[in-house]
């Protein structure tokens, strides 16, 4: 129980790093935090360092999920244990909950939407690669990361309910695959409060938008 403990803390540590602080810092010498949405993620990142780099951005946010999942979660199950058919959801989740509380930024972090696509992708491929083309239809269609965002999530919850996802990792709990992605879904929704009234008032951002 202890590795398994430790895995999740680990996933969560991994998760809070703060790729978009760090390139914005790197590259453009001003705290993300003060620039933009405020956001700590990548559509803030790419509206302040640019599309090439905040790609980048994007895909190591995604990188820390997969890594929780993939990796991290196999310390936990290195000794038997009552969490062992649950560590790649729980190492997965913490990552989630990392990035959008990270403990290197006072817990001011993103919304959990890069990160949560590497948890999906990593625990049920297909599920996840689909909610993948969901997101970028939406937002080639919208132009609202925030939309695209809150369906790919939603897409990911309901596929869970359709595909075995223990195919792709054996041994997973498919029911807590299910609900740990209601849970995710709930928290990216919510973090997006703020995104749903704009889009309400009409005054949300449009992907692509360059700080000046």
């Amino acid at each position: 129980m202890t590795l398994a403990i430790l895995a999740i803390v680990i996933s969560y540590l991994v998760g809070s790093i703060p790729f978009a602080y760090i390139f914005v810092r790197l590259f453009k010498g001003v705290d993300i935090r003060k620039e933009g949405s405020g956001n700590v993620g990548f559509t803030n990142a790419t509206r302040v360092i640019g599309i090439k780099l905040g790609i980048i951005v994007l895909l190591a946010d995604m990188g820390k999920g997969i890594l929780a999942v993939l990796a991290i979660s196999k310390l936990g199950m290195i000794q038997p244990n009552a969490l062992a058919g649950y560590m790649p959801v729980l190492c997965g989740f913490f990552a989630i909950v990392g990035h959008i509380w990270t403990i290197f930024l006072k817990f001011h972090g993103g919304k959990g939407v890069a990160t949560s696509l590497g948890v999906f992708i990593a625990i049920c491929p297909i599920a996840g690669l689909v909610s993948l083309g969901v997101w970028l239809i939406i937002v080639a269609i919208t132009e609202y990361v925030s939309v695209g965002s809150i369906f790919m999530c939603i897409n990911f919850c309901a596929l869970t309910f359709v595909l075995n996802c223990s195919y792709f990792i054996n041994n997973i709990n498919i029911w807590a695959v299910r609900i740990t992605a209601i849970l995710i879904t709930i928290i990216v929704i919510f973090k997006h409060t703020s995104n749903i009234k704009r889009l309400i008032r009409g005054e949300e951002r449009k992907f692509g938008r360059r700080e000046n």
